[in-house]
């Protein structure tokens, strides 16, 4: 999809599309309704460098607001856009509406957004972090206007999968696994097969 495209479908989810595109050229963001042209999974960013970059989360990532280009490994794992907030530590992938009602990868942390909230949008240009623009777009222009939430549940699981290894829980250990009914997480190491 066209950078153009991109924008004017994102700006279209808004009653005010031109006031979308002044936000956008004035200030880097604008603020759209989530429930009508998209979705938003919200992503723990430790979850999503666990799973995209297993061998610099076991090594001990550095703490504080990342600047590493995350995108170039998440856009291995998710083909549709992902926005980024360096200063909340936090993904955003934009998927399709009504995804918030099926939503079931439950995580610490991860939350599906749908009618009735809000996300800041970044402008399309904004590819980095920036401290003036900490909101940016970490693939932003891609041949598909939603990830596929499939394959979002499946970075989630990956991602809690090796956080909760880095915590020293076994790999069977329900502790940390997302999609279990609560009795199930309920159950002590070692009982899951």
């Amino acid at each position: 999809m066209s950078r153009r495209t991109m924008t004017d479908w994102l700006a279209g989810s808004h009653h005010q599309p031109g006031q979308v595109r002044a936000e956008w050229r004035e200030r880097g963001i604008s603020v759209l309704p989530v429930g009508h042209r998209f979705d938003a999974v919200r992503l723990p960013e430790p979850l999503v460098h666990a799973a995209v970059h297993p061998a610099v989360h076991a090594a001990g990532a550095p703490a504080g607001p990342c600047r590493a280009p995350a995108g170039t490994g998440l856009a291995g794992h998710l083909d549709g856009p992902v926005i980024h907030d360096g200063r909340g530590r936090t993904y955003y992938a934009l998927v399709p509406p009504g995804t918030a009602t099926t939503w079931r990868a439950a995580a610490p942390g991860v939350t599906c957004l749908g009618p009735g909230t809000h996300l800041g949008v970044p402008a399309e240009g904004l590819l980095e972090y920036h401290p003036a623009h900490p909101v940016h777009w970490t693939a932003a222009t891609t041949r598909r206007r939603h990830c596929d939430p499939a394959s979002v549940a499946l970075l989630v699981r990956a991602g809690t999968a090796r956080l909760a290894e880095a915590a020293g829980h076994p790999q069977g250990c329900s502790a940390g696994r997302p999609g279990l009914s609560p009795r199930a997480r309920e159950r002590p190491c070692g009982h899951l097969r």
